[in-house]
């Protein structure tokens, strides 16, 4: 014996999607792992730095903690939308120019080592609570 169904296809993956909705809204933030709230400033060769993208890669794996340095090179960083910080623990930090499209223009390359972005050889360790982590860096 068959049941028939009054729901058509499309009222049913409503259903299905809204009942999705309401689960991740119920559900909180409860994947964020213990993070440490982190900022400072950064310096190129003793000048502050504005406009630097700075990432705190966990030597755990797992997104990123990213900023973005203001006209006094100062930064904090951001877990998730609404979540401040980073993970606990050791981090690789790469530091980057922020271009407006997304690559150098033609011609430019980024005024920061390699050393310290894509070959990052900064790293730090992440407490819980505040942390301050300046970086003054050399292009010499």
């Amino acid at each position: 014996m068959s049941i028939k169904s009054n729901l058509s296809k499309r009222q049913v993956t409503g259903v299905i999607v809204l009942m999705a909705c309401l689960h991740l809204v119920g559900c909180g933030r409860s994947d964020i792992p213990e993070l440490g709230y982190v900022e400072g400033t950064v310096k190129i060769d003793g000048q502050p730095a504005a406009g630097k993208i700075v990432q705190f890669y966990s030597d755990e794996g797992g997104r990123a903690g990213t900023g973005v340095t203001d006209e006094e090179g100062y930064y904090y960083l951001t877990y998730v939308d609404g979540e401040e910080g980073t993970k606990v623990g050791p981090s690789t930090v790469r530091i980057v120019t922020e271009w407006p499209d997304g690559e150098p223009p033609a011609g430019e390359s980024d005024p920061i080592p390699p050393k310290y972005n894509s070959k990052s050889d900064l790293k730090r360790d992440v407490q819980p609570g505040n942390n301050t982590f300046d970086f003054d860096l050399e292009t010499k």
